[in-house]
């Protein structure tokens, strides 16, 4: 398994965006997705990574820098494979994303999710993140569960 940074250009890329694209239609109403695209993989404030095998890539996400009246990061398309799931793996991705954070000096990270996505709302309580109102562009709706995590100056 291998560390790689997404590109838009690599069709297992394509794959997996399209996997999660699937996903998150078949759970919610099309309008209240809020994706990050194929095209802003290249962006300088989007830090996008996968996890991939033989198989292509198997996990990813990403987060997104943010300039509001606070700074801040969004992560994104969070995903892991269904034949991959239950290893460990979103974890993974969410580790290293909250290192570059820190790296970064990101003092807030944010994202939003689905009442559906139980086991990813599990893991970001589980990492520390707490429910919060809508941010950004976002506006409050039944379809959207808010949630974020301060980051002290020092991570390791």
């Amino acid at each position: 398994m291998q560390l790689v940074d997404l590109n838009p250009n690599d069709p297992d890329v394509v794959n997996v965006f399209d996997d999660i694209d699937r996903l998150i239609n078949s759970l919610y109403p099309v309008a209240t997705a809020q994706s990050l695209e194929l095209n802003e993989l290249t962006l300088p404030n989007v830090y996008a990574i996968g996890l991939k095998t033989e198989e292509g890539i198997i996990a990813c996400g990403a987060i997104v820098e943010k300039f509001d009246t606070q700074p801040y990061g969004e992560i994104r398309r969070l995903y892991v494979k269904p034949s991959h799931r239950g290893k460990g793996l979103s974890r993974r991705i969410m580790q290293i994303l909250l290192h570059q954070a820190g790296e970064k000096q990101i003092p807030l990270i944010r994202l939003e999710t689905g009442p559906k996505q139980i086991k990813s709302i599990s893991l970001y309580e589980n990492l520390g993140f707490k429910r919060c109102g809508s941010f950004g562009s976002y506006v409050d709706n039944p379809q959207s569960v808010f949630m974020e995590l301060g980051l002290s100056q020092e991570v390791n």
